[in-house]
């Protein structure tokens, strides 16, 4: 049975249930990070968030299109919609900050994880915290596999930038 969220608030479990990420999850999985997410609403044209900007959260993308652009603007370098996800470092430990902006194309509806939201799971319900993580890591894998032209390099880049500030 279907919960109906009450109008202008989504039903945060059927959001996440969309969501390719959390494909393996349970039902029970689900619910219980429905209820660490906030919903936030974006307008068509303004920033979800700005390259630059603390990266503190796990974003899933419940309605609309989310534009992917480089920090000091240019183009778009690939969008996301229903189903798709941003920001996995944040809960993975990486944190730092948004590398890209993510511009709303039209009306976007989010739902967000903050990382001490995924702290409290990590406490109270572990086995979700776990497979959360190994869900990120494998989609963070791919997604760097798939990466293609400007994205790409733009990742490639990153990467041996990050290297040689450690020393690499």
């Amino acid at each position: 049975m279907a919960w109906n969220a009450p109008a202008g608030q989504l039903d945060k479990h059927a959001a996440l249930r969309a969501s390719v990420l959390l494909r393996e999850f349970t039902d029970v999985g689900l619910r219980i990070l429905a209820e660490a997410t906030q919903q936030r609403t974006v307008g068509r044209s303004t920033y979800a968030f700005r390259g630059g900007d603390p990266s503190d959260a796990l974003y899933f993308v419940a309605r609309g299109t989310l534009q992917l652009v480089p920090r000091d603007g240019g183009a778009s370098l690939g969008e996301l919609t229903a189903g798709d996800t941003l920001g996995g470092f944040a809960l993975l430990g990486v944190g730092g900050e948004h590398l890209l902006s993510a511009m709303a194309a039209n009306d976007v509806e989010l739902l967000l994880l903050s990382r001490e939201g995924f702290e409290a799971i990590k406490k109270s319900h572990p086995r979700t915290a776990l497979k959360l993580t190994i869900a990120l890591a494998q989609d963070l894998a791919e997604r760097l596999r798939e990466a293609k032209g400007p994205l790409r390099e733009f990742l490639v880049w990153q990467i041996s930038k990050r290297q040689q500030s450690e020393g690499r």
